[in-house]
């Protein structure tokens, strides 16, 4: 493919932008080290704190990126247009696909759980015949608590950053 592409020697001198945050950092050196060795493709990782990664990525001043795009509601009508729709405001890779923006608007006002299902399979075949990034990993964090730790139900929320509501924990001891 590198060789189709016209990069049979590989490529050197791309800018990876990566957030300042353990995970993303310690993944990007084992990616740099696999794109290196497998493609021939040499990264230098620029890591850089939240608000820099932000306006890096949203203006495109960068070749690769690795950061978090999060979601407030587990529905795609939340996601699919924040992070896949023309404009929106965590598509940092301007992923811009006209069939898959045509179906946001019928997943969003669609009522009936049966069609409305069937319209998101569409849009992520869609996404798998053209896709918009590439995902890295799924991150999976488990809480733990004590017994006399009360309103903490892990199990009713979405990612780490659905608990910021710590008002409605208290102590039964």
């Amino acid at each position: 493919l590198m060789k189709a592409a016209g990069y049979e020697k590989g490529i050197t001198g791309l800018d990876y932008l990566v957030r300042e945050v353990a995970s993303f950092k310690l993944w990007s050196q084992a990616i740099q080290a696999m794109l290196q060795q497998t493609l021939n493709v040499q990264t230098n990782i620029r890591t850089a704190v939240e608000s820099v990664w932000f306006d890096d990525v949203r203006s495109g001043k960068f070749d690769l990126a690795i950061g978090a795009i999060v979601s407030t509601l587990l529905d795609p009508s939340d996601y699919f247009n924040a992070w896949y729709g023309k404009g929106g405001p965590q598509n940092y890779s301007a992923w811009d696909n006209p069939k898959f923006i045509a179906l946001l608007p019928q997943i969003d006002r669609e009522v009936d759980a049966k069609k409305r299902l069937d319209l998101i399979r569409q849009a992520e075949a869609i996404m798998e015949e053209d896709p918009p990034l590439l995902p890295m990993s799924w991150e999976k964090i488990n809480d733990g608590w004590y017994n006399y730790v009360k309103g903490h139900n892990p199990k009713d929320y979405f990612g780490i950053y659905d608990v910021v509501r710590l008002d409605t924990f208290w102590l039964d001891k």
